[in-house]
This record gives structure tokens, sequence and C-alpha cells, in this order.
């Protein structure tokens, strides 16, 4: 293969859409808008968030993209340093990160109150909601087709092209838009040894269907009256390749019309910031400890009308399920834990994943799709999957989840792509108070307060001490002495 590293990247993700031969704009943040009609084809819409986990050379990088506007298809153009293995995320993953940050608190009602409703629908209203919620010498012309397969909504494949003329020729050739005016920097990437992940989807508009994850070209009506548009989120996707460094693919989104509000999500090895961005955007950064015990222990309780000790025995029984915290933010524990498994096999793709993957495609010639579907992959391979992520899940200690939400500045995204800097926020800025992660500014103030009075938040520090300690044991053997250890 030819060589794949990139001296100055100029790392873009192009996102097109496929809409009567004109290239549109960006929906999740990464390209410049490019329409030649009246108005903007398509408009960011909400917060674009990106998780990305960078360790041992492995960097894997989650997006789920949301926009507005007039366009049947759409698609993304993704450079890559090499072929990566890519995967579906669930549409709560990123409500699922930031319950990990901050865990949902367990309304519970002690003393003398008389209970309006039940507590437990009180505990569902709590928990944050999803969103409206990666040798051979090349001829001038030549295309290969490293990857192919379907994925849900999308089709997915990985190119390597002798060009960026070449690339235009088969992306057109093969009902792929490829963006005008990309080609200086297309041809970067090729010279850089660089591989393609064209990603095409076909989307009905709304007053047509309503568009879902996982529809196809059958879903889509041809009749929609003329002006009509979708608005709202579709499938995300994650990318893991291999990586010399971490790198977060933005310099274009600073040709986006409007503000750049992004929120980004780095696991790393270290607490960290964006080079370049003001460090009074990191909002957040959560320990290895703190997520570990976030995503393994029970949730916290918020009580009015005494203490943990008012509550009685009949009710702490009930409390067991409505504390799990896979409700809450089990898919953050998922993906954090693949993606530290997959960094310390040196493996971009693992088994479960790869069959999750073959039961989705499965689904889809069966015309069978959304979330409940997703539920059910997810509940087909548990029990595989649960063995395999419990073991590696203690690498997390070492690990810091750093949260970096603001308005990049654009001068600062059109000189490179993003590098990142170690940096350790100010301990007294780096609280729940000052940045609530569900709601991505101050804690809101307690909506229960006026009518139920003080309450107190309660955690059982004691067990969260000794999982701590159990974690770390189990940290010191090697994963299948940790399979043992947690199957006994």
């Amino acid at each position: 293969m030819r060589t794949r590293t990139l001296t100055k990247a100029v790392v873009l993700t192009i996102v097109v859409s496929l809409l009567a031969g004109i290239a549109h704009a960006d929906p999740c943040g990464m390209v410049p808008p490019i329409w030649t009609g009246p108005g903007p084809a398509i408009e960011r819409v909400g917060l674009q968030k990106t998780y990305v986990f960078y360790k041992d050379g492995v960097e894997t990088f989650a997006v789920r993209p949301g926009f507005e506007g007039k366009v049947d298809n759409f698609g993304m153009l993704i450079p890559v340093p090499t072929v990566p293995a890519i995967k579906k995320i669930a549409d709560d993953t990123f409500s699922h990160i930031d319950a990990a940050i901050d865990p949902p608190e367990v309304v519970v009602y002690a003393g003398g109150y008389r209970w309006d409703r039940d507590y437990r629908e009180m505990a569902r209203t709590a928990a944050p909601t999803a969103d409206a919620e990666n040798g051979l010498e090349y001829q001038k012309d030549e295309v290969s087709v490293v990857k192919e397969e379907a994925m849900g909504m999308y089709t997915v494949v990985v190119l390597d092209a002798g060009s960026a003329r070449a690339l235009k020729l088969w992306m057109d050739e093969h009902d792929y838009m490829y963006p005008e005016g990309m080609d200086e920097v297309c041809q970067d990437y090729v010279n850089a040894g660089w591989l393609f992940v064209a990603v095409k989807a076909k989307v009905g508009q709304k007053e047509g269907v309503n568009p879902k994850p996982g529809m196809t070209d059958d879903d889509v009506e041809s009749d929609r009256p003329d002006g009509s548009v979708f608005d709202g989120h579709v499938q995300g996707m994650a990318f893991r390749f291999k990586s010399d460094h971490l790198v977060l693919p933005m310099r274009l989104a600073s040709y986006n019309a409007g503000e750049m509000h992004n929120v980004v999500y780095i696991l790393s090895d270290s607490p960290t910031a964006i080079q370049d961005i003001p460090q009074s955007f990191v909002k957040r950064q959560v320990s290895g400890e703190d997520l570990y015990l976030n995503l393994t222990q029970p949730l916290p309780l918020r009580i009015y009308g005494g203490g943990y000790e008012d509550i009685p025995d009949w009710q702490r029984t009930s409390l067991a399920t409505q504390r799990d915290p896979r409700n809450s933010n089990g898919l953050a524990r998922e993906l954090f834990a693949a993606d530290l498994l997959a960094a310390r096999m040196g493996e971009l793709s693992l088994a479960f994943e790869e069959r999750e993957k073959e039961l989705l495609n499965i689904s889809e010639r069966l015309e069978l799709r959304g979330e409940e579907i997703d539920r059910l992959h997810r509940q087909a391979l548990e029990s595989e999957r649960e063995h395999e992520l419990d073991a590696v899940l203690m690498d997390l200690l070492d690990m810091t989840l750093t949260v970096v939400d603001g308005d990049f500045q654009r001068e600062v995204l059109r000189k490179d792509n993003l590098h990142f800097v170690s940096y350790t926020m100010p301990a007294d800025k780096n609280t729940t108070v000052a940045y609530h992660a569900p709601t991505h500014g101050a804690k809101p103030a307690d909506p229960n307060a006026d009518w139920y009075g003080e309450s107190t938040r309660w955690v059982d520090t004691e067990r969260r001490g000794a999982a701590l300690e159990i974690a770390y044991m189990l940290k010191e053997k090697s994963l299948p002495e940790r399979k043992v250890a947690i199957a006994d």
C-alpha cells in the first residue's frame, strides 16, 4: 500500500447532498455550503456533537448529523489515513455520554409526603433524553474499491483514488455527488496517500414521508409537495482507524454560515484541550475513576422529606431497577469499552461489532428498521458483548473524558485541522454546577424545590469505594483472568 502519512494534514469531512445534480451544505459541520440556488439547501440544526477516542495508535470519531432543508439524498465523503472499521451508533449515544458525565438522579419522596404520581415516572422524566436527539502505485485515473458494505440507511465504500479527478469520475458514475470546488483539497489527500470513505443515503422529505434511520429508496414517496423539507438527525456513524496522533477533521467548517457551535467529547490518556481554541471552552474533565463509577454503580438519589434512612425497606428494594445506570448511560459504556478493547487488541473491528452489522443488514433486507430493531440486535449479542466489555472497562481508569463546548473561531479552523495539547482545567470550574453536561450549561434549578422543599443527594460512598478497589485489583490482571474473576 502507499504510504499513508499526512505531512501537513488538511483534514476535512465533506458532507454533500445529491439533489438535482447540485452539491449542498454540511449537516455535521465539517464542510462549507456548496449551493447555487436561492437560499440555503441545508442548514445545521442543534448542537453539533462529535466523540473522539484515542489510545495506543487507535482513533475513533463518531458523529450524528442534524440538518434541516430541501434535500432528497445526502452523503458524506470522509478522508481517513488508513482503512477504517465503520459501525452504526445508536440514536441516543450522545445523550448517554452526557449521562455518563452527570448521571441523572432518581427522585424519592420520604417522610410524610403524599405522592401525586408514581415516583418511577419522576425518575424516568429526570433522565436525559435523546437529542431532537471511521503498497500499490496507482495510475492517475484509477480508483480502487477497498471495501464496500451496507449499513442501515447508508451505503458505504472505502476508495483508494489515484487523483481527485478519478475520484470525481467514480463518484459521478456511481451516483455520488462529488463536491465542486474541492479538487485541490481532495488532491492533497491523494498526494498524502489517504483513503476516502464515501457514504450515501436516501431520505424522503418530511411532507412525503417521515425519515427514519434505516430507510431505503422503497420507503420514499416520489410525489411530495414542492418545497417540503426534512428536519432532524440521521443515523449516526463511527469510524475507527490507525493513526500516529489524534486529529479532528474540522478545517473547512469555517466556511459554514452562522455560528460554529460545537461540543467535542475527547476520551484520551490525559486531560486535554484543543490547540488554538480558547481554554475557556474546556467545560468539564471527568477522571477515569469517576467515569467508571458513573457507568457501573447505581444512580444517585435525590431524596425529599428526609434522608436515606427514612426510605422504607420495600421502597429501597424497588429502587434497584430504577437506579441501574445502563438505562441512562449504557450506550456510552458500550462505546467506551469497545474502543478500549480495540486499542488493547490492536484491532479495528471487533467480532461482535461485525455480527451486529450482519444482523443490521439482514433486517434491512427484510425491511425491519428503527430503534426497536436496533435494540433487538443489541439484546441478541448481549451475552457475548457484555462478557468482553465488562473485562476491559477497567482500562477506563487511566483515561480522562474532556468536554469542549463553544463557538469555534473561523480563522483558527481555516488554518489547519484540530490538534490537541495537554491541559488541566481549574478545579473550581470543573463542576456539574458550572457545566451540566445533559443541558450544556449551568445546572438548572431543582424543579421540585418549591413543592417539596429541601432535598438531599445521596450516593453509596462505601459501595463506590469498594467497587473502585476491586476494579484496580482486576486491572492488574490479563483480560482472560479478568473474565474468570468476573464470572466467579
